[in-house]
């Protein structure tokens, strides 16, 4: 999902979120690992490289801190706020390359009655455009069986197209392994604007 939920990993854990996402004319390739070491704080190190038809191949850098501040707790809501910063160029982290920054605020509930709510509201600077815009998020995960989730959520930038998407989680193992797959499309957007994505997550216990 793009719309973040405000839990971290657990303490002295890590993670590695990857995916690749399949558009009408492009492919996206990431992968973002982070760990808890300290302070309830994922710190998250990521790449992305994306390939284009009838354009030059992309490579981005993320750096990225999340701090939560309330636990997500059953039928109580919790609070996290992520910072971070998107390079872009040629070489990751390049020092020729443009800096964006954004923050952003994701609040989760899990209701009684099942499916778990998530909110994000922030904002993206684009270094190269000189201008800042809100972003926001609003996306649900439905359990239909203990390993099966249904996932849903509508996200966006003020200046673009918002976007919707729609997929399955499954946890192969429980909170070690998880697969995600997803469609999605712009709303109102032709039908090239379309994607389908598949990712992985890896967990790990407490190293120490």
């Amino acid at each position: 999902m793009v719309t973040d939920d405000a839990n971290v990993v657990d303490p002295h854990a890590c993670q590695n979120e990857s995916w690749v996402r399949f558009g009408h004319a492009s492919i996206e390739r990431w992968m973002v690992p982070g760990c808890n070491f300290f302070s309830d704080t994922e710190i998250s190190v990521g790449a992305n490289f994306l390939s284009e038809k009838n354009s030059f191949n992309q490579q981005l850098g993320l750096l990225q801190v999340k701090k939560r501040w309330k636990v997500v707790e059953p039928g109580q809501w919790g609070l996290s706020t992520t910072v971070g910063r998107v390079q872009s160029g040629g070489t990751v982290f390049g020092t020729s390359s443009s800096t964006d920054t954004y923050v952003n605020i994701p609040i989760t509930w899990p209701t009684p009655q099942g499916p778990i709510l998530h909110l994000n509201l922030g904002a993206f600077h684009h270094q190269a455009q000189r201008v800042t815009q809100t972003t926001w998020g609003l996306g649900a995960e439905v359990p239909v069986h203990p390993r099966f989730f249904a996932i849903m959520e509508a996200f966006g930038e003020a200046g673009t197209r918002s976007k919707v998407q729609i997929g399955l989680r499954y946890w192969v193992v429980p909170q070690a392994v998880q697969i995600d797959t997803t469609m999605g499309q712009e709303m109102q957007g032709p039908s090239q604007s379309r994607w389908l994505s598949l990712g992985l997550r890896l967990l790990t216990p407490a190293l120490y």
